[in-house]
């Protein structure tokens, strides 16, 4: 298996069991650095229900604040 089919393979197994993702988190669990691609794919590949966007407030390590984007499915949609 490619490197990026098991990348999105655990992106979307972490999604469906309910985290939280972004993009520090994805290079740090699966050396993925493109993490928005790969929640594209899946979901044009019909992988992933819809997946929720939104911004985490960060600081760099010059102490500025920067927003990442996070991804997450809802929680109603999320398999227990």
């Amino acid at each position: 298996m490619k490197q990026i089919e098991r990348q999105k393979q655990a992106i979307q197994n972490d999604l469906i069991l309910g985290l939280k993702l972004n993009s520090f988190e994805a290079i740090k669990r699966y050396g993925c650095t493109k993490l928005s691609t790969r929640v594209g794919e899946l979901e044009r590949e019909g992988k992933l229900p819809k997946v929720t966007r939104g911004w985490l407030s960060v600081k760099t390590r010059y102490c500025d604040k920067v927003k990442i984007r996070t991804y997450q499915i809802p929680s109603k949609l999320v398999k227990k």
